[in-house]
């Protein structure tokens, strides 16, 4: 099952730590299995969802037909939220048997209103999305295509605390990856075998990925 290594800050690990009765008194743990839908787009947004185990995509069919990935959710990520009242993306599971907590919006927001710790989880959590959506902008828009792979290896593998490790298991295809990046599935593999090819990485399997030089493209 795939893991994360948990909260990056220290003090709001400790805002989750001390609320977290609070938290999940008021939500349901459901399993979904793997390309399992947690909800579609247009759908109505009456739940919040984190991530406990396992991984999510976030996307949305364009109008020709083609996938665009917006995000990929790992444990301790919060998502759902929305300004308006119908989801503007879909939510499907990457990895069997991936366990969400689920939180009936309007109950949550009553509770963040109440107390200013569990606010403070879902503002962080909001700025979080807000970063790696940044994040994904400056690579799609300023690299070229084995720059793009390379940045989101040395990206994800800081997202799961492996900074200080070499290898790294994506829980994710080279399709996912290609529809977040903006590239084809073609150009992404030539991508991965560009980078192996100057020692920038090595491949131990389609999803074991060992990062030789973190610094080079």
């Amino acid at each position: 099952m795939f893991r994360s290594s948990g909260c990056a800050d220290p003090e709001f690990a400790q805002h989750t730590i001390r609320n977290r009765k609070d938290i999940h008194s008021i939500s349901i743990l459901r399993t979904f299995q793997r390309d399992q839908d947690i909800f579609e787009c247009d759908q109505h947004c009456d739940w919040w969802y984190r991530i406990v185990s396992g991984a999510t995509r976030k996307y949305r069919i364009r109008s020709d037909g083609r996938r665009q990935i917006a995000d990929i959710h790992l444990p301790g990520d919060f998502f759902g939220f929305s300004s308006k009242a119908n989801h503007g993306f879909s939510v499907q599971a990457i990895v069997e048997g991936t366990t969400i907590a689920c939180y009936p919006r309007k109950t949550a927001e009553a509770l963040a209103d109440s107390d200013p710790a569990v606010a403070r989880l879902i503002r962080v959590s909001t700025f979080a999305a807000i970063e790696r959506l940044e994040q994904q902008m400056l690579v799609v828009s300023t690299m070229s295509a084995p720059e793009r792979v390379k940045a989101f290896l040395v990206h994800f593998r800081d997202r799961v605390g492996q900074a200080g490790e070499d290898g790294l298991a994506l829980p994710i295809t080279r399709y996912d990856i290609a529809d977040l990046l903006g590239l084809s599935t073609e150009t992404v593999c030539r991508a991965f075998t560009d980078l192996r090819e100057r020692g920038a990485i090595s491949l131990e399997g389609p999803r074991q990925v060992t990062i030789i030089r973190p610094g080079s493209g």
